[in-house]
């Protein structure tokens, strides 16, 4: 493998160059090979319309359909639900006649998309397989990708093999040259090789192969499912078993909390436990892994919820130390689609009375009688220019005036939680920015 790495910076301009073929290949009447890949998160089959014209009836997750013959040019492609015959998505790429493309079909954000991959790239020199990347989930922000021998630490590595800058727009790299042999490709977090974000642990890349790696995104936005498409060959998805998870401490009487999944410490390294009130990191943990807690040293009861792949979680303890329940609360770390926005909602963890709360946001109602235990769904609000200042109030039936009153400059292209903590006689505010 050469032992170098490629920025990547190319958007969905180099996608359509260079992954699509031009649309001269062939005349009006000729067929350009089309298959359909079936990358999504909540549809278990995906049919293929071309020009209005049934072409695949049933696309399974997680697998590759055969090929069929579209007109050349610039078809409609229309993909289904597969079950319900509902319309997901609607394209319409340039196809060379005679030549072969991959119609990916990924889920972002609860949506749709698609991109297309060229298949028909020279084999390369005996003896080598070329590899590239392409990323399509961009809710991932920037990203590095290592590509390495399996026994390989990265975090001993002095640069990635492929690093993507953040952007809204599908991004591929160039192929590089590797040896026949097996290699493990890991994503991270820009920067920070400890910031796993997919671990693909097997890839054999074969003599004159030609692969493509592909990442997609997950429910929660920050970690990543992936796949490996050879040229005119198999496809091999490689979904994330691991979830994200945080610790949020609001129990009573600054009570220690101590957290653990699949025998992972949550909030904390060392397992020693973190005092009320406080907000833990993410950590990764396996998907549906037994849940461990403790207040004060005595176990309590873990919500019936299982941690699912790919989701970012947050679980909330609270109540009264004696008597302190918990439960999992989905985080959708998504960035918004505008990037002057930002995404903002509401967690109630205030403990010592049953009380819901509500949050304004510039006099405007963002979040309405959120109950303890429980947090709102996310509202998206234009991010003022810089050095504006972003009015917060957050109220309760049982006080006249707001409990929290804050200005505070909040920026687009961004997603926080406003923490409610804390007893119902002195509420704490804790702010978190997730993404």
């Amino acid at each position: 493998m050469r032992n170098f790495r490629i920025r990547v910076g190319f958007v969905a301009a180099f996608a359509a160059a260079a992954l699509v073929a031009c649309g001269g290949g062939g005349s009006s009447s000729s067929s350009a090979n089309v298959r359909l890949i079936n990358a999504t998160l909540t549809h278990a089959s995906l049919s293929l319309l071309a020009n209005a014209t049934s072409a695949i009836t049933a696309d399974p997750v997680d697998t590759a359909s055969a090929y069929v013959g579209v007109s050349a040019g610039s078809p409609t492609l229309q993909i289904n639900d597969a079950t319900s015959g509902a319309v997901l998505a609607t394209t319409a790429p340039t196809v060379a006649g005679n030549q072969h493309f991959a119609l990916v079909a990924y889920e972002s954000g609860g949506n749709v998309r698609t991109a297309v991959i060229a298949e028909d790239t020279t084999a390369p020199a005996t003896g080598t397989a070329s590899l590239r990347i392409f990323d399509t989930a961009t809710d991932a922000g920037a990203i590095d990708v290592y590509v390495t021998d399996p026994a390989v630490d990265i975090t001993t590595l002095s640069s990635p093999t492929f690093a993507f800058v953040s952007s809204t727009s599908v991004q591929a790299s160039a192929f590089l040259s590797f040896g026949p042999g097996t290699y493990r490709i890991r994503v991270t977090g820009s920067g920070n090789p400890s910031d796993l974000r997919l671990d693909i642990a097997s890839v054999v890349l074969t003599n004159q192969e030609v692969a493509t790696a592909i990442i997609t995104p997950t429910t929660g936005g920050t970690l990543a499912n992936g796949a490996v498409l050879v040229q005119q060959g198999a496809y091999t998805a490689s979904r994330n078993t691991n979830s994200r998870v945080r610790l949020a401490v609001a129990v009573s009487s600054n009570a220690t909390v101590t957290a653990a999944a699949g025998g992972i410490s949550i909030g904390t390294g060392t397992g020693t436990g973190v005092v009320a009130p406080a907000i833990g990191a993410y950590t990764n943990v396996p998907a549906g892994s037994a849940i461990n807690i403790s207040v004060n040293g005595s176990s309590i009861g873990a919500p019936a919820t299982a941690l699912t792949a790919g989701s970012d979680t947050t679980l909330l303890v609270y109540g009264n130390a004696g008597s302190a329940v918990a439960s999992l609360i989905a985080d959708d770390n998504h960035l918004p689609a505008v990037t002057t926005n930002f995404k903002m909602r509401l967690l109630n963890g205030v403990t010592g009375a049953a009380v819901p709360l509500s949050l304004d946001i510039n006099f405007a109602v963002v979040a309405s009688s959120i109950a303890p235990g429980a947090a709102s769904s996310y509202a998206v609000v234009p991010a003022g220019t810089a050095g504006t200042l972003t009015h917060f109030d957050v109220t309760s039936p049982s006080s006249l005036t707001p409990i929290y009153t804050a200005n505070i400059p909040i920026p687009g292209n961004s997603v926080f939680t406003l923490f409610m903590l804390g007893d119902a006689s002195a509420p704490i505010p804790l702010l978190r920015k997730d993404r």
